[in-house]
């Protein structure tokens, strides 16, 4: 009769423990979302949110023309198994999936228009704000934990003021080049994040990513890129570390490791949301060492 009870908790136990451990491996299960994984930051978020295990599955929102791309670095990173795609003709559609995705727990950011000088100030702000806005307010009808978004080193969004209708008639329907450019991308960055942060209220962590100038293997923007890519290589030692050039492969790096320690911490910040500017001694922080030992294995340098 003793022996009959004892076997039968043992068994009981054991169950409890199977449960238990499945429980477990639910709540541990983390999903990401990453929107604009064909740029030159996206692409590397995406390869760095695939290489980590702590991450078990991966939706990848983008435009049918950016697929080709994405879907090499997936292959490259044998990452096939955790992808989810979400195909469509207008990244902005993306609102009507929050009943298709049922949860996640973090978003990221790294999109944006790839040559504001070339565009007219009303289809930058569409880009910028207005489609950034409706990424951030899907973000926050899923329930993320957590949002990451690449921004522009300096940019104070408390102080940014929306664009009047007048002003952006005036304006003109023509590229806006380069100098009316620099002169509004702050404005513009600023009320970027001003958008996220209100649309996304109920998201615990919001992280800034403010990097200065982005080296990349091949200059986007021709000799300006080249000439300022160079400079940089002479003057960063000089430089406060705030205004450092940055490795689009660090960068992308830090914003996935930076994720990933947001979501490993249990406090409960109640309806008090976190934001956060993040600038390049933040990025060496949390991801240079491994950024580091990944080059030197590659035989390469930063």
């Amino acid at each position: 009769m003793c022996n009959k009870r004892s076997t039968t908790q043992a068994m009981l136990a054991s169950k409890i423990t199977l449960l238990l451990f499945f429980i477990a491996s639910y709540a541990s299960a983390q999903t990401a979302v990453v929107f604009g994984g064909s740029g030159a930051v996206g692409s590397e978020v995406l390869k760095s949110v695939l290489s980590d295990a702590f991450f078990e599955e991966v939706i990848v929102v983008g435009r049918h023309s950016s697929f080709k791309k994405i879907d090499e670095i997936v292959s490259s990173a044998e990452g096939e198994s955790k992808v989810k795609r979400v195909n469509l003709a207008r990244v902005e559609d993306i609102s009507t999936y929050t009943k298709k995705i049922e949860r996640a727990d973090a978003c990221l950011i790294a999109l944006g228009a790839s040559a504001p000088h070339h565009m007219h100030l009303q289809q930058w702000l569409s880009v910028e704000i207005d489609l950034i806005r409706t990424i951030a307010e899907f973000c926050n009808a899923i329930q993320v934990r957590s949002i990451s978004l690449l921004s522009a080193v300096d940019v104070e969004n408390e102080s940014a003021v929306p664009f009047t209708k007048e002003e952006i008639e005036s304006y003109g329907e023509g590229a806006l080049g380069w100098i009316k450019m620099i002169i509004l991308y702050m404005r513009v960055k600023g009320l970027e994040e001003k958008a996220v942060i209100e649309s996304a209220s109920d998201v615990q962590y919001i992280r800034i990513f403010q990097p200065n100038t982005i080296v990349t293997e091949e200059p986007r923007y021709g000799w300006f890129d080249a000439t300022l890519f160079r400079l940089h290589k002479l003057v960063d030692p000089y430089l406060p570390s705030h205004y450092h050039s940055v490795d689009v492969r660090l960068l992308g790096a830090a914003m996935v490791a930076d994720a990933k320690t947001k979501l490993q911490e249990r406090e409960d910040l109640g309806s008090q949301q976190d934001v956060a500017k993040l600038s390049y001694e933040d990025y060496v922080s949390v991801a240079g060492k491994a950024f580091q030992d990944r080059l030197t294995a590659n035989k390469d340098e930063l």
